[in-house]
């Protein structure tokens, strides 16, 4: 009855099924285009229904959206999937949203499994802007800079230089045979986040130490392969594509069980009067409640997650950049050598010596300026309305930031692919400290909170192993790749080389 009443109306109007779904179709992608804001910036050719810009962004995301710079200006706006992004390029755009005007994109968007593993707003990464996210990220800078994330006394870095020299001595081990750094360098960095958060560094042989790293390591390469779920959530119903996403809760789970335990024995062993890492400090705080409202035990579990995992990926994957380029380019492998052996000798390299290593220093900003290690940053969202040149953006639309725009513009950076650490030495040869469009930490108030320690432990890692050893390429072994591979962050292919 119902059937033949659906198909009487349809002979009724002189309509057929190909024909009400073409309309239906047509009616939705219309409410789609005028439910957009009137004044987004412009969309790049190649936008598809349903998946918008997906399929022309590719898997270099990064460099696509620099060339759609060259012919739609510096702010533009791509469809990911039925989302719009709007996308701003060069620094004076990037500048004016991440630091002139800072609270205003000072938001963060939706992004689901970015979101889950953070505990829905518990960390500080992806907590929306607002006073919850001011006391953690004030509380969590405090800490760190009471633990020693300074220069100066009371410094952190001899705890680095002891890993450093860890790391140092497993290199040699393997006698100029080619082995790949990342495992050896992904320990290391480990555990001077652990010496951080729970006091204490592990062997690397340990089995919890190793499990951990390993689980850290699994989620950010998960995450990376299930970012097609932020863009369409529904996904995570669908077996087969949604794998990444258990893989990340299974790993999740492990490393989550490993920071209870330490959480629990922290607790057991506090000294409120003299807290010795952050997990005492924490602890602490949450009896007080002083500085931070409605503070949970899951809240100290989140933000220790975040310390571990955001600086253990992207230090490990910058020392990996700046090892290949110094295969890739022998000359200024030697010249960093030359200037270690005249500056500091025999001693091992100190935070001190900084000032008497400039094309040390200079050599390590330029393989972050061709290779940052988050070439679009975090997502950003607007707290509010906000008009951006000539363009109007509604409060909570998510805002990319393309860093690598900066970073390669030739308006700064002359001849931008071609690597020249003394374009960052001025005409002393002394290192240019602020250089404008530069920002592989990203900046504002959503900057890198590890970025004092991540610099800190940079300089140290790279001058003590180019003190120590000469790297090159096993012999026949294929050319290095400098392209990378973009998932969460920008990482160099696996690669072997030799310390000599």
């Amino acid at each position: 009855m119902a059937d033949g009443a659906l198909s009487e109306i349809f002979q009724l109007s002189g309509l057929n099924l190909q024909t009400f779904l073409v309309f239906f179709v047509a009616f939705l992608l219309a409410c789609l285009y005028l439910r957009r804001p009137r004044n987004l910036p412009p969309y790049p050719a190649g936008c598809w229904p349903v998946l918008g810009h997906l399929l022309a962004l590719g898997r270099a995301p990064h460099l696509k959206l620099t060339a759609w710079r060259r012919q739609y200006g510096d702010i533009f706006t791509v469809r990911m999937g039925m989302e719009d992004v709007v996308v701003l390029n060069g620094y004076a755009a990037v500048k004016d949203a991440l630091v002139d005007r800072s609270e205003l994109f000072a938001s963060r968007p939706q992004n689901y499994i970015f979101d889950l593993i953070n505990g829905f707003g518990k960390a500080i990464v992806s907590t929306q802007w607002g006073k919850a996210f001011k006391q953690k990220r004030k509380f969590a800078s405090t800490i760190l800079r009471t633990l020693g994330v300074k220069e100066g006394m009371g410094s952190i870095e001899e705890k680095i230089r002891e890993e450093t020299g860890f790391l140092c001595a497993k290199v040699a081990k393997y006698g100029g045979q080619p082995f790949d750094p990342e495992s050896d360098l992904h320990f290391t960095i480990a555990n001077v986040i652990c010496s951080i958060v729970f006091g204490n560094r592990f062997d690397y042989g340990d089995g919890r130490f190793r499990d951990l790293s390993d689980a850290v390591l699994v989620t950010m390469d998960r995450l990376g392969a299930g970012q097609i779920i932020n863009v369409f959530p529904f996904l995570r119903f669908v077996p087969g594509v949604n794998k990444s996403l258990h893989d990340v809760k299974k790993y999740n789970a492990k490393i989550h069980a490993f920071l209870w335990d330490e959480i629990s024995c922290h607790r057991q062993k506090l000294d409120r009067e003299n807290p010795r890492d952050f997990l005492d400090f924490c602890l602490v705080e949450l009896e007080k409640g002083e500085k931070i409202e409605y503070f949970t035990e899951e809240h100290v579990m989140y933000m220790t997650f975040e310390l571990l995992f955001g600086g253990l990926d992207t230090l490990t994957s910058t020392v990996r950049w700046c090892l290949l380029y110094m295969v890739l380019y022998p000359d200024v492998q030697k010249k960093v050598q030359s200037e270690l052996d005249a500056a500091v000798g025999g001693a091992q390299p100190a935070l001190s010596h900084r000032a008497q290593l400039p094309y040390t220093e200079a050599t390590l900003m330029e393989v972050q300026r061709m290779r940052p290690v988050g070439p679009l940053g975090l997502p950003h969202a607007t707290t509010q309305d906000v008009t951006v040149g000539e363009f109007d953006l509604p409060a909570g639309v998510m805002v990319l930031t393309n860093l690598h725009s900066l970073h390669m513009d030739p308006a700064y950076w002359p001849d931008p692919d071609r690597f020249d650490p003394e374009r960052f030495l001025d005409t002393e040869a002394k290192v240019i400290k602020k250089p404008k469009s530069f920002m592989p930490f990203s900046g504002g108030r959503r900057g890198c909170l590890g970025e004092q320690l991540a610099k800190m432990e940079l300089f140290l890692l790279f001058s003590s192993l180019l003190q120590n050893f000469t790297f090159k390429s096993p012999e026949g072994a294929p050319a290095l790749s400098v392209e990378g591979d973009m998932r969460l962050t920008l990482t160099p292919y696996p690669y072997k080389i030799c310390a000599i």
